[in-house]
């Protein structure tokens, strides 16, 4: 009897506790099945900590991070949308919006958030990288080639192979 008694008592507390979880305990709960290669449960745990804050701004950028990785890029830049409407000085969700509007051949959209980027981290060596290939790849060689040189400059590895090839 006392061990009936012992597990119902112990199944109510669980099923309180499960009734009170916070945002940030989803939040949490999806950075672990991310660990584990849940991506459809972490996914979903996202979404139940940005239905209980919707203006939870790194559950935002998370579930676009995941949804990026699964190649959803439409979907992600929506979510990153949201996290630069909740925090629009957040120069990696620029930056990730990007990566997405550059995987969807939007590349003027692209140039923007990268450019965007640039301007809340100018020291952000990666994020003058990835422009400078949108920029080859737009045909605005010179332009490119600045920010390669400013890449280098600012310690990124790879930019000065990249010069001696692409840049006069």
């Amino acid at each position: 009897m006392n061990k009936i008694y012992i597990a119902f008592a112990l199944l109510t507390v669980l099923c309180s506790y499960s009734q009170t979880k916070s945002a940030e305990d989803y939040y949490r709960l999806a950075k672990n099945q991310e660990l584990l290669k849940n991506n459809k449960e972490a996914f979903k745990d996202y979404t139940q900590a940005i239905a209980l804050d919707p203006t939870y701004e790194k559950a935002f950028y998370a579930r676009a991070l995941l949804l990026n990785n699964q190649k959803k890029y439409t979907e992600a830049i929506n979510d990153y949308t949201k996290s630069i409407a909740i925090n629009p000085k957040s120069s990696k969700a620029y930056y990730s919006r990007a990566i997405s509007k550059n995987n969807l051949k939007d590349f003027d959209g692209a140039l923007e958030d990268y450019s965007k980027t640039i301007e809340l981290d100018s020291l952000f060596s990666k994020a003058y990288n990835d422009r400078a290939e949108l920029k080859f790849k737009m045909n605005q060689q010179e332009s490119g080639c600045i920010d390669l040189h400013k890449a280098g400059e600012l310690g990124f590895p790879y930019p000065f192979d990249y010069i001696k090839n692409r840049c006069k």
